[in-house]
């Protein structure tokens, strides 16, 4: 039995057209995974089985959904089709909820919208829900607000909601892009499982091949409002007749090329002693005081000159926290951070403010990191005021131009705002700002993981490149298992606070000790190689 239909979709927003000639079906107990890069028409086509398109939109074609058109339909029909007929899971789950209401009254409106049921009983059944997706409502209570819970937990919320009605189609636009590996395969288990039970079609929306290969029964690969590749998922990896498809498999399975040039016997560029970080916690009453959290727990570790050295753990094991104690952004409580065998900071102390241009760092979102309001060329020299000294005139331009062409821009993109350049080269801005100083340094944290698969492959190779020309050392952080496998030398495993495993990149890879780290790596979803599809 057919749940969606789509024939010769097209749309076009303010005059300017988007889709072409979409066509898509999905069965009852059927996953379609949609796969390609940013601006491919992906979510476009989503929300144009969803009807939740912008004022100017204008769409042609046809639309079924459980054997009604959409077209025929008002927008009473049509409220009434979403959520019952059709539900859609985003991929960022804190924007998707309602901050002010708890989520056991966001699951409880679903019901309550469509059913005639007190809201008794749909509290009641919105607890039957969570306990269907995983959140047991007796220790995760539905009194609890969003932002009380883990982005894993946010999303669990998020399908509750979706499945609320039991909807013949269920739609999931990225919805574990953001999420560690342990957690995209609860997640992914969870949907699999709801498929299967509720006999629901479901289309999976992502850039992520190697989740597709392992979810999907048929894949559609889209390219610039088209669809240009279609079949079932072990034909259309097996085949991969389109050139686009190609070079998305590629780009996914790509390995930077990369010289390294450790100096083992050199100081280490950063060494980190027994460090602390512990935060208060609320008090439980007005005479007895809370103990701490410890969010880093005596860790120690040390990254050579020219040494690329990943660190990799769930969501809350403590990486961002000891990025920020690396960057003297958190005061410690115990330990001492030393950078270039100079101590940078220290429990009880501040840091060494003439040290920071030794070490720099890059963001995950490096739209959020700019102020939107400046040019390139102001955001790439802001470093520059760490530096004694610091140069003027021409040749500050001429700095800013030389770190502008080490990332692959060119002189005059300094005149420009950052809202005038794609998520790539924003990224190569961001890394361009970091390099201007010339750190022995460089944290990236999660600096690839919101980038298309091609993008990232180039980021990717510019980060090799650079590390191979310059020398500069980085420590890679990201909960994207594959990524930190191809550019790094070293990997450490953290988990509560504590670096549990470490070693160079394969060993750890091909002959993992800790158990956490077996699981982590079980966890990843692997990209199958044509033959094997």
């Amino acid at each position: 039995m057919s749940v969606l239909s789509v024939r010769n979709l097209a749309l076009s927003i303010g005059g300017t057209p988007i889709l072409h000639d979409v066509d898509l079906s999905v069965e009852a107990g059927e996953i379609l995974g949609v796969v390609g890069e940013s601006g491919s028409g992906k979510s476009l086509t989503a929300l144009s089985i969803m009807q939740l398109l912008p004022r100017s939109a204008k769409w042609a074609g046809e639309i079924e959904v459980a054997g009604n058109s959409i077209g025929a339909m008002n927008e009473k029909a049509l409220c009434k089709m979403r959520g019952r007929d059709v539900a859609m899971i985003f991929q960022e789950p804190m924007t998707a909820l309602n901050p002010v209401h708890t989520i056991g009254h966001q699951i409880a409106e679903t019901i309550l919208i469509h059913n005639e049921c007190s809201r008794a009983q749909a509290s009641e059944r919105a607890a039957a829900l969570m306990h269907r997706v995983g959140l047991d409502p007796k220790k995760i209570s539905p009194d609890r607000y969003p932002h009380e819970l883990s982005g894993g937990q946010r999303q669990r919320v998020a399908i509750a909601m979706a499945i609320a009605l039991r909807p013949k189609l269920l739609i999931a636009d990225e919805p574990t892009t953001a999420l560690d590996v342990t957690t995209q395969a609860q997640i992914l288990d969870l949907l699999r499982n709801l498929v299967k039970q509720d006999r629901m079609g479901m289309i999976f929306i992502t850039h992520d091949l190697a989740v597709i290969s392992n979810l999907a029964d048929k894949i559609a690969v889209m390219r610039h409002g088209e669809v240009v590749e279609a079949g079932p998922t072990d034909t259309v990896f097996r085949e991969m007749r389109h050139d686009y498809t190609r070079a998305l498999f590629s780009a996914s399975a790509h390995v930077p090329k990369r010289e390294a040039h450790i100096n083992a016997d050199g100081e280490p560029v950063l060494a980190v002693d027994e460090v602390v970080r512990e935060y208060a916690r609320p008090r439980k009453s007005l005479f007895q005081a809370s103990r701490p959290f410890r969010a880093v727990d005596s860790v120690t570790l040390k990254i050579r000159p020219g040494e690329n050295v990943g660190l990799v753990g769930e969501s809350g094991c403590g990486k961002s926290t000891l990025a920020r104690a690396i960057l003297a952004l958190d005061r410690l409580q115990g330990g001492k951070i030393l950078l270039n065998g100079r101590v940078f900071s220290q429990a009880g102390a501040g840091p060494d403010m003439r040290q920071r241009a030794g070490v720099q760092v890059v963001f995950q979102d490096p739209y959020g990191s700019f102020n939107p309001r400046h040019t390139v060329r102001r955001l790439v020299a802001e470093p520059l005021y760490l530096i004694e000294n610091a140069p003027a005139g021409a040749e500050r331009e001429a700095k800013i131009t030389r770190a502008l062409e080490e990332v692959g821009l060119q002189a005059s993109d300094a005149d420009k705002y950052i809202h005038e350049f794609s998520g790539g080269q924003r990224q190569r801005i961001a890394i361009a700002r970091a390099l201007i100083i010339e750190p022995s340094l460089i944290v990236l944290d999660e600096a690839v993981s919101a980038l298309d698969v091609s993008i990232r492959a180039q980021i990717l190779d510019l980060l090799a490149s650079l590390s191979t020309r310059l020398g500069v050392s980085y420590l890679f952080i990201s909960h994207d298992l594959s990524v930190v496998r191809s550019i790094t030398d070293r990997v450490m495993v953290m988990r509560e606070g504590r670096i549990v495993e470490e070693g160079t990149t394969e060993e750890v890879f091909l002959a993992p000790k800790h158990a956490y780290t077996k699981m982590l790596i079980a966890a990843t979803p692997v990209l199958k190689a044509p033959a094997e599809a």
